[in-house]
C-alpha cells in the first residue's frame, strides 16, 4: 500500500533530517540554530501541503487504504469509555470484520458499531481484510434493535472495501442482510451518528451508513464501488482504468460534501491520519462530540422526519434551465 504513496518518501526523509537537527541542537545548547530550524520546519510543512494538493483522486484513494492509517480499534480504545464488545448474530456465527458493543461517550451510554480490516496479517485474515459477511450485518442489526429497546444512541465507524462476495456469503443471504439494515436504520428511533474513517465501499459501507449525521475524514473515501471494480465493470479489464473510474465516482470528502451526502469533513493532520494517529483521533472525537450533543437535543419526531427527508432528497437535481 505504501508503495502507492511514493510522493511521501522524500518528505519523510526531510522530516527525519529535521528531527536529527533538532536532536543535534538539544545536544549542543551552545549553538543557537533555532531560527534555521523554524524556517526548515515551515518549508517542510509547505512542501507537504503542496504535494497533497497536487494528488489526483486515485492517489487519494490510497490515503484511505494506507496500512498505517488508524483503524476502528484505535478509535474505540481512545474515544469510548468502558467498551464491552458483544459477539454473534444468534443465527450463524460471529464476524470479526464488524464489531459492536456497549460503551460510554460524553457521559452517555451508547451502542457502537465498527468495521475493521486488521493491523497485521493474522488479524487481516481473521477479519477478512475488512470484507463483511452477512452474519456481521445481522450482528449489527441485533445491536441496533438493542439500542432502540434501551434508548441508546448509535455511533458507527465505517472502514470497509465492501461486503464479502464469496458464494457462502450469498448463500447465507448477504443482500437480504444489507437490505434489512437499511430498512431498520431508516426508521430506528434513536439518534445515529456515522463517521467514515477510511474506506466506505459500496453496500458494505452503506449497511452502517444511514445516519442523522454523517461525518467523513478528509482522506477517507465513500463510493458505490471500489475504482478497480468499477473499471472491471465498465471497461471489462483488471483495474487498469481505476484512475479514470476514481475521477468519475468522485469518492472524496470534498466531492461528497458538495453533493450533500455528508455533513462535515474532519480535517486530518498534515500528511494524513497515518502520519499522526493521535491527533487524527482527537480531531474525530471533537467533531463527534459536537454533533452527538446536537442530535441528543432533537426530539424523536423531528429526528425521524429529518432522516427521511435527508435520504429522500439525495440525488434530486433541479433540471430547470431558465
Amino acid at each position: 500500500m505504501q508503495s502507492k504513496l511514493t510522493f511521501e518518501k522524500p518528505l519523510i526523509e526531510l522530516e527525519e533530517h529535521l528531527n536529527q537537527l533538532r536532536t543535534f541542537a538539544q545536544e549542543h545548547p551552545d549553538l543557537d540554530i533555532s531560527e534555521g530550524l523554524k524556517v526548515l520546519d515551515k518549508n517542510v510543512k509547505a512542501l507537504n501541503r503542496k504535494a497533497t494538493q497536487m494528488l489526483s483522486r486515485w492517489d487519494k484513494v490510497w490515503f484511505a487504504r494506507h496500512e498505517l492509517r488508524p483503524q476502528s480499534f484505535s478509535y474505540i480504545e481512545s474515544i469510548f469509555e468502558n467498551p464491552i464488545e458483544l459477539h454473534g448474530d444468534k443465527l450463524y456465527g460471529d464476524d470479526r470484520a464488524l464489531v459492536g458493543g456497549l460503551a460510554w461517550f460524553e457521559k452517555q451510554p451508547i451502542v457502537y458499531l465498527a468495521q475493521q480490516k486488521g493491523r497485521n496479517l493474522l488479524e487481516r485474515q481473521e477479519m477478512n481484510f475488512g470484507y463483511t459477511h452477512p452474519e456481521g450485518y445481522r450482528k449489527a442489526l441485533r445491536l441496533m434493535e438493542f439500542a432502540e429497546r434501551f434508548n441508546r444512541p448509535i455511533i458507527c465507524l465505517i472502514d470497509t472495501p465492501g461486503a464479502h462476495f464469496d458464494a457462502g456469503s450469498e448463500e447465507r443471504g448477504q443482500s437480504v442482510a444489507i437490505a434489512e439494515n437499511l430498512a431498520k436504520m431508516s426508521q430506528l428511533q434513536v439518534p445515529i451518528l456515522v463517521v467514515l474513517i477510511g474506506e466506505g465501499g459500496s453496500g458494505g459501507a452503506l449497511a452502517l451508513g444511514i445516519g442523522d449525521c454523517v461525518l467523513m475524514m478528509e482522506n477517507a473515501i465513500y463510493c458505490v464501488a471500489p475504482p478497480e471494480a468499477c473499471s472491471g465493470i465498465v471497461w471489462k479489464d483488471n483495474g487498469e482504468h481505476a484512475p479514470e473510474a476514481a475521477d468519475a465516482l468522485k469518492p472524496l470528502a470534498a466531492d461528497l460534501i458538495e453533493f450533500g451526502i455528508i455533513d462535515e469533513i474532519i480535517r486530518e493532520p498534515l500528511g494524513g491520519a497515518h502520519r499522526n494517529p493521535t491527533q487524527a483521533i482527537k480531531n474525530v472525537k471533537k467533531a463527534m462530540a459536537r454533533h452527538f450533543h446536537r442530535l441528543l437535543e432533537v426530539n424523536l419526531a423531528s429526528l425521524l422526519e429529518n432522516r427521511y427527508n435527508r435520504y429522500r432528497n439525495i440525488g434530486v437535481f433541479d433540471d430547470d434551465q431558465s
